[in-house]
């Protein structure tokens, strides 16, 4: 235990005691930066250890946090948390184990295992690379692709089987001088030291915590994390879960209103801000602040649909994972699939469709426990929302986007997804059309693209350089962005265009921890149909056990856990 670290909750009702945590932080900053890389890659597996240990009150808090009244939505953020149900916690206790502890474990892991491979080879991999030319072989658009999965030593064949990912990043000169790059890095950005303050998501409890994690493992900084209102009742388990950041003094949790934000953000000895939120917090920090901002700011994701010939279990397979990606927490994610976009003449449009609103329908809806929800979702919907708490999923098809712009003009934070078919007598001429509606929506963090396996060669080429040419932080063909999330190892932020005038969504990139240079974005793959019904699918029975025995599995449980995972899974239908 350090002595000199600050307490693991803040409650700064004086602005001197924000400070004197703050002051603290910069101390451990750092002390930080001059531990050796195997001395960090430690730090990280013991952190790993103990988010492992805390998964279950992690979860179960942030499922309970979910059960919020209507009021609550439609008027502000209410205090203390509910018991849970008596008929068990509640179906979304899955998604929860997913998107908090078990995609920080992984994070932490793949930290660590870099860090162990910098100390050993100077760089924190050593896999093959390649440079491909995404048009005409012009050496200015040259890439240099790295591979990220399979991770080594994490099954990722057994859980990521069938998938792929690559990162895309810009080639300064060929091989040998991109790896020079990669050193320069990796030696020069985990030691920037200093303090950034980590303003956390209300929508995910791991965002927060992955975001504190990168500052101090991806570029040396300390963390002061605000989480955000809804998720306080979680401050102490947080806390506990990361409690070899917090005794190293590298970690902070803060509790309090926008009001402490503000103060931290201010303070001379906070030297960075990182934001996960909404483009209007973005823009009232950013006016109000000189000091550097990244952020995560969200997007109108598209899920565009190849036109071809998909078999019936892979129309299914797709339409379910385009359900999936709707229903999934309530549609309160980031990379929620906001518009579907097919083509006017494609012939299994109406099928696709029809499995699409058979998966809506068959949903329960969801509490409405996000903020300002319920009076958004009525504004949308045209009409008042139930008066149970719940919010019916909407799914507009055929938008006519002239007369209803505003269901794509800006991010719904709720359940609705929106279908637009586009014309394109050609497959030319429908990819141009959506790259360019694509291209047109509010933000850039991800998109999915479902492509068919067979057809004319020359039309599966144009539908490749689609995917290659969208600009988006993420590309994820014949599956949801999110897993590229889940993966932890695939940079996450927007496509890098973005300015500090023109953020889009978002500046930097998060879940880096082999230090990449010159990062473009990322594209990741998976099967176009499966035999196993994907995890994620909220209709999946056994989805909680398989989460805990992937948590177990990166814990150390090895092929025992892979035993126990057997019985829990079930075929796609």
């Amino acid at each position: 235990m350090n002595p000199s670290a600050p307490s693991a909750t803040a409650h700064p009702g004086d602005p001197s005691d924000l400070e004197s945590t703050l002051a603290s932080l910069a101390a451990a900053a750092a002390r930080h930066a001059a531990r050796s890389p195997r001395e960090r890659a430690d730090l990280a597996e013991a952190t790993a250890r103990s988010v492992a240990a805390a998964t279950d009150a992690w979860a179960e808090t942030a499922a309970v946090i979910k059960l919020r009244s209507r009021a609550v939505a439609n008027d502000g953020i209410g205090g203390g948390t509910e018991s849970v149900p008596s008929g068990g916690v509640p179906g979304s206790l899955a998604e929860e184990i997913a998107t908090g502890p078990l995609v920080t474990l992984r994070l932490l892991t793949l930290t660590a295992s870099a860090l162990r491979a910098v100390d050993r080879d100077g760089l924190p991999w050593s896999g093959p690379l390649r440079i491909v030319h995404p048009t005409t072989g012009d050496v200015r658009t040259s890439r240099v692709e790295v591979p990220v999965l399979p991770a080594p030593g994490l099954f990722d064949r057994v859980i990521f089987g069938g998938f792929s990912a690559v990162v895309r990043c810009g080639d300064p000169g060929g091989l040998d001088r991109f790896r020079a790059v990669w050193r320069e890095e990796v030696a020069s950005r985990p030691a920037v030291d200093g303090v950034a303050v980590v303003l956390g998501a209300g929508n995910v409890t791991g965002l927060a915590a992955a975001d504190a994690i990168c500052q101090v493992f991806e570029h040396g900084r300390a963390a002061l994390v605000k989480l955000h209102p809804l998720h306080e009742p979680l401050t102490a388990t947080l806390a506990r879960a990361l409690a070899p950041l917090v005794e190293s003094g590298m970690v902070a949790f803060v509790v309090g209103g926008a009001d402490v934000a503000a103060r931290a953000i201010a303070s001379p000895s906070a030297t960075h801000v990182h934001l996960t939120g909404g483009t209007a917090t973005y823009e009232a920090i950013a006016a109000s602040c000189s000091k550097p901002i990244t952020c995560e700011l969200g997007s109108v994701t598209p899920w565009i649909v190849v036109p071809g010939e998909y078999s019936p279990r892979e129309l299914a397979f797709q339409a379910d994972a385009v359900a999936g990606s709707i229903i999934n927490n309530g549609s309160f994610n980031c990379i929620a699939t906001k518009l579907v976009v097919t083509s006017r003449s494609w012939r299994q449009r109406e099928a696709f469709l029809d499995r699409i609103r058979f998966r809506l329908a068959e949903a329960p809806p969801r509490p409405a426990w996000f903020p300002g929800v319920v009076a958004n979702w009525e504004t949308l919907a045209g009409r008042p929302a139930p008066d149970d708490g719940t919010l019916p999923w909407l799914f507009r098809t055929g938008l006519d986007r002239e007369a209803e712009g505003h269901w794509v003009g800006r991010e719904w934070f709720l359940p609705a997804c929106a279908e637009i078919a586009i014309g394109g007598d050609s497959m030319e001429e429908f990819c141009v059309n959506a790259s360019e509606l694509a291209g047109s929506l509010p933000g850039s963090l991800a998109a999915s693209v479902t492509m068919p396996g067979r057809g004319d060669p020359r039309d599966l080429r144009r539908a490749e350089a689609l995917v290659e040419h969208l600009a988006f932080g993420v590309v994820a063909v014949n599956c949801w962005s999110a897993v590229a999330y889940a993966m932890a190892g695939v940079p996450w932020g927007g496509f890098p265009a973005a300015t500090r005038a023109k953020p889009k969504s978002g500046i930097g990139f998060v879940h880096d921890p082999l230090l990449l240079p010159l990062v473009h974005n990322s594209i990741v793959r998976g099967p176009l149909a499966s035999r196993l019904l994907p995890p994620f699918l909220p209709w999946h029975p056994r989805a909680a056990p398989l989460a805990r025995e992937v948590v177990r599995l990166y814990d150390g449980g090895g092929l025992l856990s892979i035993a126990r995972m057997l019985p829990n899974l079930r075929v796609a239908g």
